[in-house]
Formats: C-alpha cells, sequence, structure tokens
C-alpha cells in the first residue's frame, strides 16, 4: 500500500462498525476497544479491487454531490415551529409575514484527508484514604481525520449569488463531521440539480467554489485537525484530569492540497419579511436539527420574559442567602416566589403560543407539526 493510500483508510471494526484510529498500522491484527472482537489489519494485508477502485476515484480532482436527507415539508414545519414556540415572536407574525420562494442550496466544500500524531501530558487524581493528590501522567494517540471547510466566499462571489451576512457565516462555521463527508459517493453531474418546471417546487441554486484550497488549509485546516487530534486525547485521558497540554502534528495528504476534491453540501434557505424587514432560515439538508435563523421581536414580550428570568434568578438566589443565613423553613418563601414566577411565565407564554398556533392554522392550515408544539 503506498503512503498516500493509507493517509485515507478509515478502520472500522467489521463487528461492531466502530472507527478505530488507536493502533498499530505494522501489526497483523487489530483487537477493537469497544467489543474485543480480533480481525485482520487492512493496512498490512492485501486490498480488495473494490478498495483500490475507492482510492483511485479519491486521488483525482473531483466534485461530489451528497443527497437532501431532509424534504421541504421538514423545512416548512422548522420555520412553523420556531415562529410559534419562540417567546419573543410578535403575536401576529403570521398575519404580516410574506416569504420568499424556498431553495435547494448547495455549497461547495473542499476535502482535506491526512494522519495526526498526539503526544499529551495531564495530572490525574489519585486517592489516598480522604485525600486526593494529583499526579503527572502522560501518553501518545494518533489516527486519521477528514474535514470539510467551505470552498464558497460570500464577498467574492458575484452580487446576484451573495448571501445575508448570517448564512454566509452558518455556512463557513458548519460543521461536516465525518458521516457527512463520506456520503460522498455521487459523482457530480448538472441533470442531479436541474430545476422543475413546477413553479411550486423549489428551485437549485448551486454556488461555486472561488476560494483557493491551500489557502483555505494554511488558514484553518491545520487549526481543525489539530483541534481532532486534542479531542482524540481528551478521550482516552484518564477520568477526572485535568492542565491537559497536547502537543500535536498533522500530515495532509498530498494530493487533498492542490486538487483537494470538492463535495456539495445541501442546505435548504428561505427569506421573509415582516413590516417591511428582512429575515432568513437556513437549515441542513441533511439534518434538520443543524439551523440559523432570525426572526422579528416584540419589545414587550422581549421585555416581559427578562424580568421573570431576573426575577426567577433573584428569587433562587436569595433562597441560598436566607437557608445559609437562618433556615431552610424561611427559604423556602422565596423558593416560594420562584416557583410561582416561573408558572406564570410559562402559562403566558403557553397563551401566547396557542395564539400563534391559530394564526398559522388559519395561513398554512391544520399542519400536523401544529398538532404536536
Amino acid at each position: 500500500m503506498s503512503r498516500n493510500e493509507e493517509f485515507l483508510k478509515e478502520l472500522k471494526c467489521s463487528g461492531c462498525g466502530q472507527s478505530i484510529t488507536d493502533f498499530d498500522r505494522n501489526a497483523d491484527t487489530v483487537t477493537c476497544p469497544f467489543c474485543k472482537k480480533k480481525f485482520l489489519n487492512p493496512f498490512k494485508n492485501s486490498e480488495s479491487s473494490s478498495e483500490k477502485e475507492f482510492y483511485e476515484r479519491k486521488s483525482g480532482n473531483s466534485t461530489f454531490i451528497i443527497p437532501f436527507k431532509e424534504d421541504v415539508e421538514s423545512f416548512s414545519d422548522q420555520i412553523i415551529s420556531h415562529l410559534t414556540t419562540t417567546s419573543d415572536v410578535p403575536l401576529d407574525i403570521f398575519n404580516q409575514l410574506s416569504f420568499d420562494r424556498i431553495e435547494k442550496l448547495y455549497v461547495p466544500y473542499f476535502t482535506y484527508q491526512g494522519n495526526f500524531y498526539c503526544s499529551w501530558n495531564c495530572e490525574v487524581p489519585i486517592k489516598s484514604g480522604s485525600n486526593t493528590e494529583y499526579r503527572p501522567h502522560s501518553g501518545n494517540t494518533n489516527g486519521n481525520f477528514k474535514i470539510l471547510i467551505s470552498a464558497w466566499g460570500n464577498a467574492s462571489d458575484s452580487e446576484e449569488n451573495r448571501l445575508p451576512s448570517g448564512i454566509a457565516q452558518f455556512i463557513d462555521n458548519f460543521a461536516v463531521n465525518n458521516e457527512i463527508g463520506n456520503q460522498n459517493g455521487a459523482v457530480f453531474e448538472p441533470s442531479m440539480v436541474q430545476n422543475s418546471d413546477d413553479q411550486n417546487e423549489p428551485k437549485f441554486k448551486v454556488l461555486n467554489a472561488n476560494q483557493d484550497s491551500r489557502s483555505l488549509w494554511n488558514s484553518y485546516g491545520q487549526t481543525i485537525a489539530g483541534r481532532i487530534a486534542e479531542n482524540r486525547a481528551r478521550e482516552i485521558a484518564p477520568e477526572g484530569f485535568r492542565k491537559l497540554k497536547c502537543s500535536t502534528s498533522v500530515e495532509l495528504d498530498p494530493r487533498f492540497l492542490d486538487k483537494s476534491e470538492t463535495v456539495l453540501v445541501p442546505f435548504w434557505f428561505t427569506q421573509y419579511s415582516y413590516c417591511n424587514q428582512q429575515f432568513y432560515f437556513v437549515s441542513s439538508g441533511v439534518n434538520k436539527n443543524t439551523n440559523d435563523w432570525t426572526h422579528p421581536v416584540d419589545p414587550a414580550l422581549k421585555t416581559m420574559e427578562e424580568r421573570f428570568g431576573l426575577g426567577i434568578g433573584a428569587s433562587l438566589i436569595l433562597a441560598v442567602i436566607v437557608f445559609f443565613a437562618s433556615s431552610w423553613a424561611w427559604a423556602t418563601i422565596p423558593l416560594g416566589l420562584a416557583l410561582t414566577l416561573f408558572i406564570i411565565n410559562l402559562n403566558i407564554n403557553n397563551k401566547n403560543k396557542e395564539q400563534r398556533k391559530i394564526a398559522a392554522r388559519a395561513v398554512f392550515g391544520d399542519q400536523e407539526i401544529l398538532n404536536k408544539l
């Protein structure tokens, strides 16, 4: 096996499927630290033809596409849910808002793969009777990394393709984990993002890579890969450790520096207006729980929420002070006040939520998501 192929190898246990990063690459066998199954080390044993084809495909300057897993109904449900349940959203939001067209946005990300090495030391607790002292402890770990960094820059694109700054920042900070990154099995073809003639169907918008892969690696990639190494050290350090210090080194597969493959990552995106102000909602097309949005704020509702929060916090602090200064019996008075304020605030928020739900049904009909809120 060549050195470049070794960079790309991800070892998974054939028994439990867990990824294994800390093992001897020269050993004949590997023992899974999770399920203890022993199996042949693919780093030392010959590869199958399908594996070779996979690595050969990875070595080119190609574009791959990740399909949408979340549909437009799921995206719409997210919007309705957020606008209905957020406490400081105006009560007339659904009577006043106007949506732009929902778009299926594809953003290009460069792929970087390689190896990391980390030497670490810390202090670990050692109990001696009722006392605990901390003693030095050290270790080493190594493994593979795969990261995706946005290859699109908002400021570098044309005026018509520029997005609100909040969305651009969300895209830059979007954490694409290995699970998402490995879903790049489909080689991109323009027909995959062909828009339908149906005007009611969401339209595709594909952004172009306008950044330099080498510059992105130097600016962000090494730091991100270093964090992966440090996180690995934290995972294997003994329980209760403190003062962890890491010395990391990162080796990038050179094929991913100047000929980095591009992965098109899917997002749902729309803008909406309320009282002549523009807002947006963006969500991962793979995981609906990863999203970002802006919304109008009712100053009166926001102030009320803040005052209830301050009142509850002050009551709890007072309860602690009274408990230590006097007795538990007296501390129950401010505790009761905190509970009362909490219940009043909860009832007001539920009442406002029901009012928004009624307005939402008038606009969108009896959506299933409204019955779940």
